[in-house]
């Protein structure tokens, strides 16, 4: 018997008949009720109608709640069950989506800088899931083919398209990687399903004409704005050379806005801030709370650097701060934006905003076999797929496609 574990023993003695495991588990449990009875902090008491009473506190909360029970020993019991688990599987099972969302955002939101995104949740939540069944599944009972289910619906209902699904379905995929973390699951099921690229709805990639500039049309934008510079036709004075410098440099409106005489770094400039429109104040990082990153400057944007700061000496305002400039604050997001609207209707083209800039600027670097994964270093996302599925558009016009396709097959 020298080798033998202890589930072995114990069950050989209960075939055997030499031991009762009914006697034992009794036992068990009367040891475990006097150590609970002994540390339980509240007093147990009879009242006047004849009934046991004590008080517990709730596992999810802190909230005491009443316990009465008709005979000592099954108060004694009801105490038993609680502090030896049912109640709390009981606690565990009351916890679904819709109460634990509040506790997850709250997390999430100590993790990111990008109120943005946080913003964008709130909002995906009051669509998608707020008030719906799903919420009000214990987490614990969520399971895969429930919430595959639950997935195809809404894509069906909404005729969603990827990405649209990929942003609502961060709440499901994190909560739930937040509830594994808190021990309420041992693993997370949305994680499995999968969704096949043919359930969504196709995006067709809009034309290039409405997406970038032409040469022809940076032209004419280059001679109105170096005209307006010029002429000082705008309060803010410097922020058509700042058009020039997007143009140049890509990056993005907000980050434009913020960009010091500081961050310039020989021939590249640090970008590591920008400004938010809904609370027009700067913010010390980039769009999604990024890391910030070095873009390199050509010849015309440190021109245009040197132009803005003898401007500024002139007009005896900073010259080490905002290099768009002319009052010591950041430059007017929408002293930028109005431009682009301006320009484009004395060139008598369809509007296009500054975002449009930055896809030019991409489509210039990408043509011009720039390697894609540098392009998307410097223009700051996240992954190649963006950069070359979103942002890569022809320059060209209809009738230099329609030439060049000519001359290939020529």
């Amino acid at each position: 018997m020298a080798n033998t574990n202890a589930e072995e023993l114990l069950q050989y003695l209960s075939e055997s008949g030499k031991i009762n495991l009914g006697d034992v588990e009794n036992d068990m449990k009367k040891s475990k009720l006097e150590i609970i009875l002994k540390e339980h902090p509240h007093r147990i008491y009879q009242g006047k109608d004849g009934r046991w009473h004590t008080y517990v506190t709730e596992p999810d909360g802190g909230k005491r709640k009443k316990i009465s029970k008709s005979t000592e020993d099954k108060l004694h019991d009801a105490l038993y069950d609680f502090y030896t688990g049912k109640t709390a599987e009981a606690a565990l099972d009351a916890v679904t989506l819709e109460k634990l969302y509040p506790k997850w955002l709250e997390f999430k939101s100590l993790h990111t800088k990008a109120e943005g995104t946080i913003s964008r949740l709130k909002s995906d939540w009051r669509k998608f899931y707020e008030g719906t069944d799903i919420v009000r599944v214990p987490v614990r009972k969520l399971t895969k083919v429930m919430l595959d289910e639950w997935m195809h619906i809404l894509i069906r209902d909404y005729d969603m398209s990827r990405k649209q699904f990929q942003n609502m379905i961060t709440i499901m995929n994190q909560a739930l990687d937040y509830a594994v973390d808190l021990g309420l699951i041992e693993q997370n099921p949305s994680r499995k399903v999968k969704v096949q690229n043919t359930m969504f709805r196709f995006i067709k990639k809009k034309p290039s004409e409405t997406q970038v500039f032409s040469e022809k049309e940076l032209a004419g934008i280059k001679d109105l704005a170096w005209e307006d510079y010029r002429n000082k036709t705008k309060v803010y004075e410097l922020a058509p050379l700042a058009v020039l410098f997007q143009f140049l440099t890509g990056v993005r409106i907000g980050e434009l806005c913020a960009l010091r005489h500081e961050d310039v770094d020989g021939y590249y400039i640090h970008v590591r801030r920008m400004v938010r429109r809904d609370e027009h104040k700067v913010v010390e990082h980039t769009k999604g709370g990024n890391e910030d990153r070095l873009v390199p400057l050509p010849k015309d944007a440190l021109e245009i650097i040197e132009i803005c700061k003898r401007r500024q000496q002139e007009l005896g305002v900073d010259s080490e701060g905002f290099i768009f400039s002319v009052n010591g604050e950041y430059c007017s997001y929408y002293a930028i934006s109005d431009l682009y609207r301006k320009y484009c209707r004395k060139l008598g083209i369809e509007q296009k905003s500054s975002h449009k800039a930055r896809k030019t600027y991409i489509s210039k670097l990408l043509d011009a076999s720039v390697n894609s994964n540098t392009v998307r270093e410097v223009v700051g996302h996240a992954d190649e797929h963006t950069t070359l599925n979103n942002y890569h558009f022809d320059l060209k016009t209809k009738d230099e496609r329609v030439q060049q396709i000519e001359a290939a097959l020529a």
